[in-house]
């Protein structure tokens, strides 16, 4: 395993601001990037930060195809159905809960300071636990419609078969298959 980057024993936020340089310039001009960095009081050689500019241009990369690849699915499941069944959210979840899982990953390889890692795994897992229960209440939510829907449903039917002259067992029998009553 190569030797940990020396960019990441820069303080927070200097690495944060470095970060935003190297986004921002289209992960180029690693030069004046060093010099940035020794104007700071960091004496960083330029393909040290180059490496680190490689790496991160391949997360960012990574990333922003997951959201593309995301943003096309959201458009063609909402494009093909009303997503009645929570399909869309479902698959956002998912999405969402294998970003979470990907970034505790990287915390843990980034941060040394057990403390802080800690803090930021705490906050990973409450999100995926928010995740988790707006899922399950969607869950609830389209059981509960289908419930509903089937009741109309039933009741309609009820009043159409009584006025086709149907005996009322035969009406009770058909309104426990619709209702889903054994």
């Amino acid at each position: 395993m190569p030797p940990r980057s020396k960019v990441f024993d820069l303080p927070p936020e200097i690495r944060d601001e470095l970060n935003q340089k190297l986004v921002s310039s289209g992960f180029a001009d690693y030069t004046g990037l060093a010099e940035w960095l020794e104007s700071n009081g960091y004496k960083l050689s330029r393909s040290s930060v180059a490496r680190y500019g490689a790496d991160l241009q391949q997360e960012f990369e990574e990333a922003m195809g997951d959201v593309r690849k995301t943003t096309e699915l959201a458009r063609a499941l909402t494009a093909e159905q009303e997503d009645e069944s929570g399909a869309l959210l479902d698959a956002t979840a998912r999405i969402v809960q294998d970003q979470l899982l990907r970034i505790s990953i990287a915390m843990r390889k980034a941060e040394e300071d057990p403390a802080k890692a800690a803090k930021q795994l705490g906050s990973v897992t409450k999100a995926l636990a928010d995740i988790g229960r707006v899922s399950l209440s969607q869950k609830k939510w389209a059981r509960e419609l289908r419930v509903e829907v089937a009741a109309e449903a039933a009741a309609a039917a009820e009043g159409a078969m009584a006025s086709q002259g149907m005996s009322r067992d035969a009406i009770d029998a058909i309104k426990r298959d619709i209702l889903g009553i054994a």
